[in-house]
């Protein structure tokens, strides 16, 4: 090599990573770069492309193509405000094209089960490493995954054979009492570890995989949602932290319970945004395109009082009925004793105002074990822990679960 080429040559591109959020109502992509020694991900770009009304049911795929399209769609408004953002920076090349993706799942098949482990360690003052904690995550699979997918099929009525793993995560530690966010590099002797392990069955999963390798790009991994949320949220992981974290999509709620900076449980049931579409296609007799947009323009408080009472109308059966699959779902946590007093919300469908009315008119005190009543209030993107939107563009709730999902690459080893 030449000495002036030394000089000469540009300086290499940082990679640019893909985040999928495929939901029901909408794919949405975040494109991002990953500053390890920062901790932190930048946002370079964001896009998202409403779904075709036959591509998905409740959070699971039943039309690949039209959900490919959708996905492809949306990694392309992304590229196109990545680049718009790159020339208000005065940069002249283009963004680079991600070739590596991380994928949220979600959904009423998708569960998920906490496993303590305690260990005492021979050597207290040797340092915990890499090895030692992926030993602990082999042993807790080899005591725990019999009895959890046996629970977990007969839960959700499926064959025990169908499950398959998502991951399993340390997300929380304990040593000698003390919680850490991460165990590795500390020593000690006494170690409860909190590990949380998923579950769906396996042709969720697989679909997921085939949209990566039809998108041309390599899977990094495959994160749950709800959990992912749990740990973005500012301050989530610290001891100090309890709350119930509520995602209300377009097919699905997906619910998460964090005592003291810990995930005690997730749930999820098929009851979003696209029942509340349904009902205003059925009651005002629209298609359901139309209904959409009404219920857009409802959100925005864009209509007339008479046509706001008739809507409000509309939904309050269907608002019943899904404060009660709330109520349900945490009821299911047999693991935890006492509720949170806090409630955030985040989620396209948590924009109708009646959904958090919903949920501070249900008589929690009355049903669940809560100390208090709970306060209930919304989660912003510029709520999350070690996310930088350089764009200043992300502001909406609806816009959370994609820059949690960005998020997880900090806590992904590659």
């Amino acid at each position: 090599m030449k000495l002036s080429s030394l000089f000469t040559k540009k300086p290499q591109e940082e990679e640019v990573v893909l985040a999928l959020d495929i939901g029901t109502e909408y794919v949405k992509s975040v494109l991002f770069t990953v500053d390890r020694l920062a901790s932190k991900i930048n946002v370079l770009g964001y896009g998202k492309c409403r779904q075709h009304s036959s591509a998905m049911q409740g959070a699971m795929i039943v039309n690949m193509e039209n959900v490919i399209n959708a996905c492809d769609r949306s990694v392309g408004v992304a590229l196109i405000n990545a680049d718009k953002f790159r020339i208000t920076k005065g940069l002249e090349t283009k963004t680079p094209l991600p070739k590596r993706v991380i994928m949220g799942i979600a959904g009423e098949l998708v569960e998920g089960v906490v496993i303590m482990a305690n260990y005492e360690r021979d050597n207290k003052d040797q340092k915990i490493n890499t090895k030692e904690l992926e030993e602990v995550i082999k042993n807790i699979k080899e005591d725990a995954f019999g009895d959890a997918l046996h629970d977990i099929a007969e839960e959700i009525g499926v064959s025990q054979e169908s499950l398959v793993e998502i991951n399993t995560k340390i997300n929380a530690t304990y040593i000698d009492e003390i919680k850490v966010d991460s165990p590795i590099d500390f020593t000690g002797s006494e170690i409860l570890y909190r590990a949380y392990s998923t579950f769906a069955p396996s042709i969720h999963l697989n679909s997921m995989k085939e949209i990566a390798k039809r998108l041309g790009l390599e899977l990094i991994s495959i994160e749950v949602e709800p959990y992912a949320v749990s740990r973005a949220v500012k301050d989530a992981r610290t001891k100090n932290f309890s709350a119930i974290i509520i995602d209300v999509g377009g097919g699905t709620t997906d619910i998460a319970v964090v005592e003291k900076g810990a995930i005690a449980g997730t749930r999820m049931f098929a009851y979003g945004g696209r029942v509340f579409t349904k009902r205003l296609a059925h009651d005002m007799k629209l298609e359901l395109n139309e209904a959409e947009k009404l219920k857009l323009e409802y959100t925005k408080g864009q209509l007339g009082h008479k046509v706001e009472s008739a809507i409000k109308k509309a939904f309050s059966k269907d608002l019943t009925v899904w404060a009660q699959g709330v109520e349900i779902a945490l009821s299911e946590m047999d693991e935890v004793e006492q509720f949170p007093d806090k409630i955030f919300l985040c989620g396209g469908g948590s924009a109708l105002p009646e959904i958090r009315e919903a949920l501070l008119e249900h008589p929690w005190l009355q049903v669940l074990p809560f100390l208090k009543f709970p306060k209930v209030e919304f989660i912003y993107p510029k709520q999350l822990d070690e996310v930088v939107d350089e764009t200043r563009s992300i502001l909406d709730p609806a816009d959370v679960t994609p820059l949690a999902l960005a998020r997880m690459m900090l806590e992904v080893t590659y």
